[in-house]
């Protein structure tokens, strides 16, 4: 049976209960109550709940933790998410935020409480998805939406196991997109030629990288580009890099380098606004499109930037440049042998010149056919 202590005055009483709480522990709490009748009753609604399995006082957090929905924890996520790692908060928050508003809020997942999502939910979610979105991009979100989970678990906001750890992903196949030689010789040519496609498919750099680079990394001194930005933000993987500046990449970039324009922040290829320069965006990198269609070579792939990545490590491979240090020049560090990669350190800039080198993308000259009776009347 509990028991009521005034601790206060008979003006100003301050009412404390005692009561034997679920685990067996006699514990004191003050009512915040103004009279000892309302205290009381404080006490009353303790022991009931002591009575029917539950703790005296109930501890809001955890009880909040039960309600709040997948739309709240978004809502938290988008505020308080920034891992030590993140290249770029607003950036990804931006991509995040519109991933979630346009591909979970519209479904009945994101109304459901957090804690009560099963493994079967998600999966359901999937299928809807199905209706309208791609493998790739489905899988995307769905990782996303783990993320969330597994952030809100370590926060402390629910507790329950992530229900989309053992949902079966969408069948993907690795991008086939890219460039032949003969493709990459025609945008190279005089009357295509463009600096920063130039630049992609003797260096592998991504998008980003390419965006990102300033003069001062453009080191003609040493021969070599140094990346490390992409955008506004590090490399994808979050270290720099150093590619040698090819010998057929050099005089297209001296010569750029007289009639770039010039931006406050040093760009290599700046894009042109009403206003003036800025460094350009994924959205900017479309534009390619037109200069694909002018060249004759196909302009229909989904992402023409990455075909051209893919177009270089291949190029490459062909000419017979040594796979470590095509893993280095275009960041694919981990190669196609982990093991390997872990225990090769070929990252020296002359070892890596030398090896790039070997890739040639200058046009081909045509055979010259000499008819047989020529060739043998010369031997007569």
């Amino acid at each position: 049976m509990g028991t009521l202590n005034n601790r206060g005055t008979k003006e100003s009483p301050k009412w404390y209960c005692r009561y034997v709480d679920l685990d067996g522990k006699r514990k004191q709490v003050r009512t915040k109550q103004p009279t000892k009748a309302l205290a009381q009753r404080f006490l009353a609604d303790i022991e009931s709940r002591v009575a029917r399995g539950e703790p005296g006082i109930p501890d809001r957090k955890k009880q909040h933790a039960k309600h709040i929905t997948v739309r709240e924890l978004v809502a938290r996520f988008l505020a308080e998410y920034n891992p030590p790692r993140l290249r770029n908060r607003a950036r990804y928050i931006a991509d995040i935020k519109t991933n979630f508003h346009a591909r979970l809020f519209p479904f009945p997942l994101a109304d459901m409480a957090a804690v009560s999502v099963k493994k079967q939910d998600v999966a359901a979610y999937r299928d809807a998805l199905r209706k309208s979105y791609a493998n790739s991009t489905i899988n995307l979100t769905l990782t996303r939406l783990s993320l969330l989970f597994s952030w809100a678990m370590d926060c402390e906001l629910i507790e329950c196991r992530n229900p989309c750890e053992k949902v079966q992903r969408m069948n993907t196949t690795p991008s086939e997109e890219y460039y032949t030689r003969e493709h990459a010789e025609k945008l190279l040519s005089p009357e295509h030629l463009h600096p920063m496609v130039a630049t992609a498919f003797y260096t592998g750099m991504r998008i980003g990288e390419l965006y990102g680079l300033r003069w001062e990394c453009v080191r003609f001194d040493i021969g070599a580009i140094v990346v490390k930005a992409s955008f506004t933000g590090l490399p994808k993987n979050g270290k720099a890099r150093t590619i040698p500046i090819h010998a057929e990449l050099k005089p297209i970039l001296t010569a750029w380098r007289e009639q770039c324009p010039q931006t406050a922040q040093g760009l290599v290829f700046p894009v042109q606004t009403r206003t003036g320069y800025r460094m350009g965006s994924s959205d900017d990198g479309r534009s390619i499109r037109t200069r694909l269609e002018a060249a004759n070579v196909p302009s229909t792939f989904l992402r023409p930037w990455h075909a051209m990545k893919h177009t270089a490590s291949t190029l490459m491979a062909e000419s017979g440049v040594h796979p470590s240090a095509i893993d280095i020049i275009t960041a694919h560090s981990s190669g196609t042998n982990r093991i390997t990669a872990a225990y090769t350190h070929v990252t020296n800039l002359a070892f890596l010149s030398r090896e790039l080198a070997k890739m040639t993308l200058k046009p081909r000259e045509s055979a010259q056919i000499i008819p047989l009776h020529s060739a043998l009347r010369q031997q007569a």
